[in-house]
């Protein structure tokens, strides 16, 4: 146990680290969901999820998806440290598999029970999509509404600036946008659990280009370390890169391993 506490006292600033650096360099969905990845707890220390998916979405075309997702969290008495890679394999009707990833860090500090504030950076790259590039990085309030032992809610929004590159374009996107959302968990029995998050990003100079993410998640508890999620997305974009949807709809599912 005494090995275990100094092994991660020496490797803690360098996950760290590794994780900024890879944030800057790594680069899904327009919105990535972030408050699904949450671990709910107390507990301080050192705690993740690995999970393997696979996925079928219905848009204009049949989207097939294989992914793999890592998550870590670093929790103190105040202070929470995210870790989110996610890296994905699509093959649309008639193409060949194209890639897609994205890497996000965030930091949260608790000032009160009730207010946090919040900091995050992600990179992320999505050739169906027609991302090549994507970096945004924000901050801002968050605001626990409602925490009772089966239910809990939380409300945030925070200032955002996006850096986007995309295929086929020599233009570069440089965008201000609020990046606000609404999260609640039902725990329904010990081993299942609904949670929801809705995202709303619009631009500051212009309201009526934004983008919404609303994702439902039915969690079952398999063992202490595994558990089945099933998934519902709906995501809404405005103004997307020409060839690419202001609509779709997402049903997937996934396997999780917790730690």
């Amino acid at each position: 146990m005494l090995i275990n506490r100094c092994a991660m006292k020496i490797f803690k600033p360098f996950i760290l680290i590794i994780t900024l650096v890879a944030t800057a360099f790594a680069a899904s969905a327009q919105i990535l969901n972030i408050e699904q990845e949450r671990i709910k707890t107390d507990t301080t220390g050192w705690e993740g999820s690995a999970k393997i998916s696979f996925q079928f979405t219905k848009t204009d075309q049949e989207i097939w998806t294989g992914g793999a997702y890592m998550h870590v969290q670093y929790r103190t008495k105040r202070s929470l440290y995210l870790s989110l890679t996610e890296y994905n394999l699509n093959k649309c009707s008639g193409s060949d598999f194209v890639n897609a990833g994205a890497q996000h860090f965030r930091y949260n500090y608790k000032f009160k029970d009730w207010f946090i504030g919040e900091m995050f950076t992600q990179a992320q790259f999505n050739k169906i999509l027609k991302v090549k590039f994507r970096w945004l990085v924000g901050a801002g309030p968050r605001f626990k509404i409602i925490n009772t032992k089966p239910f809990s809610m939380y409300i945030a929004a925070l200032y955002m600036y996006e850096h986007e590159e995309l295929y086929g374009s020599d233009i570069i996107n440089r965008t201000h946008r609020l990046s606000s959302y609404l999260s609640s968990t039902l725990k329904i029995r010990d081993n299942l659990c609904l949670i929801n998050a809705s995202y709303i990003q619009p631009k500051i100079t212009m309201f009526s280009d934004f983008r919404i993410l609303s994702q439902s998640d039915l969690k079952i508890s398999i063992t202490k370390h595994f558990s089945f999620l099933l998934s519902y997305v709906y995501t809404y974009d405005a103004f997307p890169a020409a060839g690419v949807p202001k609509e779709t709809h997402y049903l997937g599912n996934s396997l999780a391993f917790e730690f």
